[in-house]
C-alpha cells in the first residue's frame, strides 16, 4: 500500500517506519557521541567518533528529506550539544578510551546492521543505492576503528580470555 496517493513514486509503509525508526536511533547515538566526545583522551578516537556524527547527521538529512517528500513528520531530534572541536575538549577519567571504543564499534555495527536491514526492505531503487552508500560509510568508519583500537592494544585477541 502507498503512503500518498499524490506521488506515484511515495515510500510503502514499511520503507517510511523504517526511516523513522532509523532516524530515532541515529539521534540517539548522536547524542551519546557527543558525551563519547567530551570524555575521550585519544585525538584519532575523537576523529573517529566526529566522522561518525557526520555519517549519522548526513543519513538523517537524508531520510528526513524522504519522508518530508511523502508527507511524513521525522521524529523529533535530540538538544543539539555545541560544536564540538579536538584542540578546545581535554578528556576526563569518567569513561576510558578502551570502553569509548568497545561501545562506539557496537553502535557502529548496530547502524551498519539497520542499514543493511532497511536496503533489503526497499523497494526504490533510489532509497536501495542510498542505503547502500550509508553502508560504506559505516563499514569504512568501522574498520578504521577496529584498526585504531588494534594500534592501541584495547581489541582482546581470542587466545587472551
Amino acid at each position: 500500500m502507498k503512503m500518498s496517493k499524490r506521488n506515484i513514486e511515495s515510500l510503502r509503509f514499511k520503507e517510511v517506519f523504517t526511516i523513522w525508526k532509523q532516524l530515532g536511533v541515529n539521534n540517539g547515538y548522536i547524542a551519546t557521541n557527543h558525551f563519547f566526545f567530551k570524555y575521550a583522551v585519544n585525538r584519532d578516537l575523537k576523529v573517529i567518533i566526529l566522522e561518525f556524527i557526520q555519517c549519522l547527521k548526513e543519513e538523517n538529512k537524508q531520510l528526513e528529506k524522504l519522508l518530508k517528500e511523502n508527507g511524513v513528520l521525522a521524529p523529533p531530534i535530540s538538544i543539539d550539544q555545541g560544536n564540538l572541536q579536538i584542540a578546545k575538549m581535554r578528556g576526563k577519567a569518567a569513561i576510558n578510551d578502551s570502553e569509548i571504543s568497545a561501545i562506539l564499534s557496537m553502535n557502529i555495527a548496530s547502524s551498519l546492521i539497520s542499514v543493511s536491514q532497511a536496503m533489503d526492505m526497499s523497494f526504490e531503487s533510489s532509497l536501495t543505492t542510498k542505503y547502500s552508500v550509508f553502508h560504506m560509510k559505516y563499514a569504512i568508519l568501522g574498520a578504521k576503528l577496529i584498526e585504531l583500537s588494534n594500534k592501541k592494544g584495547w581489541l582482546l585477541s581470542p587466545s587472551s580470555t
